[in-house]
């Protein structure tokens, strides 16, 4: 399987290693055609994305797609902070983003720790017994459907990675708007358990090594052995054989 694009990397930016043109570099010696940097929202607590170092990154992306013969997207990987569908990102850095990741992470200020301290602790640090409670898998459920009702999202990142959801469920809404369900190669073994429900929702997926330094950009041994065990066709994988068509962004602005 010949992988063309991977659609999720940091840079220091947030909290990996590299500049956007190393990312870049790498992705070239590789002969890969696409990439994505998506360093973390602006909510995490150690390492994260501001308005400011968006605009310098988005100069950056710019000064390599001038170069040619590789395509980079600006992104955010954003994260989701309750059942209302809100995100640590405002609208207005989405708004100059080319797409949009979503997922759970842990690591937030604790301003969203004391508005949604289970929803974070137990999900974050929790035991397994504690995280597969009913109650907050159908709380993360509403959160995962709400935030694509709220934001134009791309990209569902590491799927049931500590916050367990109703995989199946998802994956038929992010099917149903034409969002994608990440191979995430850092996490793929989180789709492991619910891998025929997310197969048979009919849902898109899409290559991201959440590359954290250049060394990793565009491996994914995990993902195609996920892949092939699972017989997903190479024509449901954005960057291995289909090409990603993302939300529009110019301009997002939530209704008041």
């Amino acid at each position: 399987m010949k992988v063309f694009g991977d659609y999720h990397m940091h840079t220091r930016a947030s909290d990996g290693k590299g500049t956007v043109a190393d990312k870049a570099a790498r992705a070239r010696e590789l002969g890969l055609s696409e990439i994505a940097i998506a360093d973390h929202g602006c909510g995490s607590l150690f390492f994260h994305q501001t308005a400011e170092k968006a605009a310098a990154q988005r100069r950056d992306i710019a000064r390599e797609n001038a170069k040619g013969g590789l395509r980079v997207y600006a992104s955010i990987e954003a994260s989701i902070t309750g059942d209302d569908g809100g995100l640590d990102v405002a609208d207005d850095i989405i708004a100059e983003c080319d797409l949009l990741h979503v997922g759970f992470h842990r690591f937030l200020q604790p301003r969203y720790l004391r508005r949604e301290p289970k929803f974070l602790f137990v999900n974050g640090w929790g035991s397994e017994r504690a995280r597969a409670d009913e109650e907050l898998v159908a709380y993360n459920t509403r959160a995962w459907l709400a935030v694509m009702e709220r934001y134009p999202v791309d990209v569902l990142c590491h799927l049931c990675h500590r916050a367990q959801v109703d995989a199946g469920k998802v994956c038929r809404a992010a099917a149903e708007k034409g969002i994608y369900v990440e191979l995430n190669e850092k996490h793929i073994e989180t789709l492991e358990p619910y891998a025929e429900d997310i197969v048979s929702s009919g849902v898109t997926f899409i290559l991201g090594s959440d590359a954290h330094s250049d060394g990793k950009v565009g491996a994914f041994p995990r993902v195609t052995d996920f892949i092939a065990r699972h017989g997903i066709a190479p024509e449901r994988v954005c960057g291995l054989g289909a090409e990603p068509h993302f939300r529009p962004k110019k301009d997002f602005k939530q209704s008041e």
